[in-house]
């Protein structure tokens, strides 16, 4: 079994952000500490103890691109994945869960990761909580979200355990899957050891390369000029009209102006 793992950096609370034009100056961007967040740890240290328990298990570690990304991975490359790589995504499709997802699945697929997608259920600094739908979605597989921990059975049966209230439930997992991480207490990540962390920081950092997608890359003067036209084109909107006038209004310009 291949075990892929997805993650996304957060920035680090721990540190004030630098001084200066930092959102036009690349070097202060990558200057900038970040870590995992907490559920995208639980997700890493869940896959880690899978591959402990299945012998001929593997674990695949990718990440989206991107200024600071390949640092991350190098401490993620301190626990030891058999594959680690960044994921190329254009910079406007990271604000549409949608275009998001689908560049990740691109990757994925093209980096031969596997069925089985693990990943924090928030997913970054720009998670608005869709990302892993999107994602289930575009691999053509189930969904299961919230899980504490994966674990093998007697039977073999690969299985998620979840906690609701007082009831804790174990939710067979199929072949293919996406399955999101959430914290806990028994699913803290580990701290690698030092000489895996010091080899890592030597190591180099691959992206996955890959054909564009059919879909064509929607950018944000693409996105403002279709919304610039869309509002020339529309009649206005008497004052009276009712809630269902307005409502339908509303729809019609947001299908118009946002292509993804």
């Amino acid at each position: 079994m291949r075990i892929c793992v997805i993650l996304a950096g957060v920035l680090d609370p721990k540190w004030a952000l630098p001084h200066g034009d930092w959102l036009h100056d690349p070097a202060l961007l990558d200057a900038m500490a970040r870590k995992l967040s907490p559920f995208d740890e639980a997700a890493l240290e869940v896959a880690l103890r899978l591959r402990e328990t299945l012998p001929h298990a593997t674990l695949a570690v990718y990440m989206p691109d991107g200024v600071g990304a390949a640092g991350l991975l190098r401490a993620v490359a301190a626990h030891k994945p058999e594959h680690f790589a960044l994921l190329p995504v254009a910079d406007a499709a990271r604000w549409d869960p949608a275009a998001f997802a689908r560049e990740i699945a691109a990757g994925l697929r093209a980096a031969d990761a596997g069925s089985l997608w693990l990943t924090g259920r928030e997913f970054g600094d720009l998670d608005d909580g869709t990302f892993s739908a999107w994602l289930a979605r575009e691999a053509c597989a189930p969904l299961l979200t919230m899980a504490e921990e994966l674990r093998v059975d007697g039977n073999g049966t690969l299985r998620a355990v979840r906690t609701r209230s007082h009831v804790t439930e174990h939710v067979s997992v199929p072949d293919a899957c996406v399955v999101t991480l959430t914290n806990a207490r028994s699913n803290r990540l580990r701290h690698p050891l030092m000489k895996n962390v010091m080899l890592a920081k030597k190591l180099t950092i691959d992206t996955v390369a890959r054909q564009d997608s059919a879909t064509s890359r929607i950018t944000p003067v693409q996105c403002v000029a279709t919304a610039r036209e869309a509002r020339e084109r529309c009649v206005p909107l008497d004052a009276r009209a009712g809630l269902d006038a307005q409502l339908a209004a509303v729809l019609e310009l947001l299908d118009s102006a946002c292509p993804t």
